[in-house]
């Protein structure tokens, strides 16, 4: 089978891999579409200094082209989605079994092994079977919607809560649409008009561009309360002390992203209006409930549907992202093809 993967700061090679089914619990998936985000970007571009080489990939749908006589949740043809977090299986939770409390929970592309690959060989635990009712387009989101589960575990406000959401990126907006969903009232802010548009059309009804009147326009859609709780979304251009201001005293705020650069933050704005601060990253207790949202059409995902690439345009998309990157741009989001 093939592999792509890079093995230096913009340098990605193509491999071949012999790799077959060595335990009856596992299973043989052809990989047919796979997302790439911003932080394998990063990664091959050599910001982050990753440890080389590595497969990026970091979510990714498929189809079960050969099952172990031991799977029970898959079968041959069965579509699944693959990718989010993991647990690592040597911290001394998962040694006693308790994985879903792993300390050093792992994400393909980032701190394993993605999914940018013809075929892979996996036990099935690491598989979601995907019912027929949930698109491939729409399974690509489950790790993103299970992170946002989590964050609104993390918030545990009641019903009716405004919540500010700083970054409409696709986390943010997902986000958001959730919290409405739990009837929650999230208000999205961001910088961008463009991001802000595409949130009015996936029905998030409170959108406010940051800028001077940002605190007033907050403070007008919640009677002068501020917001219960905040999310701060990772590389989102706006400061990362902001939630300080947009948050009711006592209030929860919550940063979360699929991987966060190093910052500081001036404690003692947080510590005078005791505000609660906790991050969010992990998402493998909610793999299930994410897929179970997407089959409830809980979210509008076609406005923020990446630009799609066939597998021939690989490198071409990676070294376009990359230059965005260098010039201070945000490089999205983007689907690869490999049917």
């Amino acid at each position: 089978m093939k592999i792509w993967k890079i093995i230096s700061p913009k340098v990605l090679t193509e491999e071949e891999r012999p790799d077959n089914i060595s335990s009856d619990t596992q299973a043989k998936v052809k990989i047919t579409k796979v997302m790439i985000g911003q932080p394998e970007i990063r990664r091959y571009s050599g910001v982050s200094k990753p440890k080389y080489p590595f497969i990026p990939g970091m979510f990714a749908v498929g189809v079960v082209t050969e099952a172990g006589s031991g799977c029970v949740t898959v079968e041959k043809n069965s579509r699944v989605f693959l990718g989010g977090a993991a647990p690592c299986g040597k911290c001394p939770e998962c040694l006693k079994g308790n994985y879903d409390n792993c300390a050093n929970v792992r994400f393909p592309g980032l701190d394993a092994d993605g999914y940018l690959r013809d075929f892979i060989v996996t036990d099935e635990s690491a598989l979601s079977p995907l019912p027929s009712s949930v698109s491939d387009n729409d399974a690509l989101f489950s790790g993103i919607v299970a992170l946002c589960e989590s964050v609104i575990d993390r918030l545990d406000v009641p019903k009716g809560t405004h919540i500010a959401v700083i970054g409409a990126d696709i986390i943010g907006n997902i986000l958001s649409q959730l919290l409405i969903w739990h009837q929650a009232v999230p208000i999205l802010i961001d910088g961008d008009e463009q991001r802000l548009a595409k949130a009015a059309q996936c029905g998030i009804y409170y959108t406010l561009k940051a800028g001077d009147s940002l605190l007033s326009d907050l403070s007008e859609i919640t009677g002068g309360r501020m917001a219960a709780g905040s999310v701060f979304l990772s590389f989102t251009s706006l400061p990362a002390d902001l939630p300080f201001k947009l948050t009711s005293d006592r209030g929860t705020v919550v940063y979360t992203g699929l991987e966060f650069p190093e910052f500081s933050l001036p404690m003692k704005a947080a510590m005078d209006k005791n505000l609660t601060l906790t991050g969010a990253e992990s998402d493998y207790m909610h793999s299930a409930a994410a897929i179970n949202l997407l089959v409830n059409k809980a979210l509008t995902l076609n406005p923020i549907y990446p630009q799609e690439y066939p597998l021939s345009d690989m490198k071409k998309l990676l070294e376009e992202k990359a230059a965005l990157l260098e010039k201070g741009s945000r490089t999205g989001t983007a689907v690869i093809n490999l049917i």
